[in-house]
């Protein structure tokens, strides 16, 4: 397969923001690559998109420094260590021609937290996304397989018909209320993810289903409550206040979504949302995914 710029875009896909640049959402998402945030890890995924995007050899050395800092800076209390694992991994795929990535990547990965945990479904799904990235990175079929195996798993047996990912959400008062609501966002932000790596290299995920299951109906349970949360049936407390906070925070996920099956009533969401980012949840997904693909001409002879 060629190689991609990036884990979760393609060279098409680049080019596509290119060429809207002036057009909305891309107009306003791409205004951020000029006021990237403060936090070294969201300044690296901004600074490396930059590059990628503009060309400017500063901005990829200035990507790599902020990798750098991350060293010394306090752990996100709000995101696992797998999750900045993969917001680092996908930065680094983005800086492939910079001076010193590869160094930078070899001791990125020799940090890697890639035990697959036993007792909790939502780490083992972070951390088959992290094997995913690695195996693309690496091209490795090893990791690219095993993360494949934990998708389709995942698919047949956490994903119910009505939406919700067991072992997310239906565990007994330990992650109720709105905590519920969050783990079942994340895993399915995860095996969004997953899906997405999986066809920049041409093994399309995203069809995968067991009786018309798939990660499309998790997308739609999720998506569902972000604007009912009183109906959230796995606890109580959950309100609309907070289940904007969680999509701001992880939701950039739901551009890939769209790209693939839009889930109903999803402009909603982004007159609210865009532009989407996530340092760890597909980068500035607006920019690289929130231009519609061109529609294919139909040629008639009369």
């Amino acid at each position: 397969m060629p190689q991609s710029p990036s884990l979760f875009f393609s060279t098409a896909d680049l080019q596509l923001a290119r060429d809207n640049l002036q057009r909305e959402p891309i107009k306003s998402a791409s205004a951020m690559l000029d006021s990237p945030p403060t936090e070294p890890l969201a300044k690296a995924q901004i600074l490396a998109l930059r590059y990628i995007l503009r060309g400017q050899r500063e901005d990829g050395a200035a990507a790599l420094a902020a990798l750098r800092e991350l060293a010394s800076a306090e752990a996100d209390a709000q995101s696992s260590g797998h999750q900045q694992a993969l917001g680092k991994l996908s930065t680094l795929a983005m800086l492939r021609d910079v001076p010193g990535v590869d160094d930078a990547l070899d001791a990125e990965i020799a940090r890697l937290p890639l035990p697959l945990p036993d007792d909790d479904a939502l780490e083992e799904f972070w951390a088959a996304v992290v094997a995913m990235a690695l195996g693309c990175l690496r091209d490795a079929d090893a990791y690219i397989d095993r993360a494949a195996t934990t998708y389709r798993r995942a698919i047949d047996q956490h994903i119910h018909p009505e939406g919700y990912i067991r072992g997310m959400v239906d565990m007994e008062n330990k992650h109720a209320g709105r905590h519920s609501y969050e783990r079942q966002l994340s895993a399915t932000c995860a095996l969004v993810l997953i899906a997405e790596m999986a066809w920049q290299r041409g093994l399309n995920l995203w069809a995968y289903d067991k009786r018309a299951v798939s990660i499309h109906t998790a997308a739609a349970y999720t998506h569902y409550y972000y604007y009912f949360p009183e109906r959230w049936r796995w606890g109580e407390g959950l309100t609309r206040a907070h289940t904007e906070t969680v999509m701001r925070r992880e939701g950039a996920f739901y551009e890939l979504v769209n790209r693939q099956q839009p889930p109903r009533g999803i402009e909603a969401l982004f007159a609210e949302q865009r532009p989407l980012f996530c340092a760890y949840g597909g980068g500035l997904t607006t920019l690289t995914h929130g231009a519609p693909r061109p529609q294919k001409r139909r040629w008639k002879l009369w």
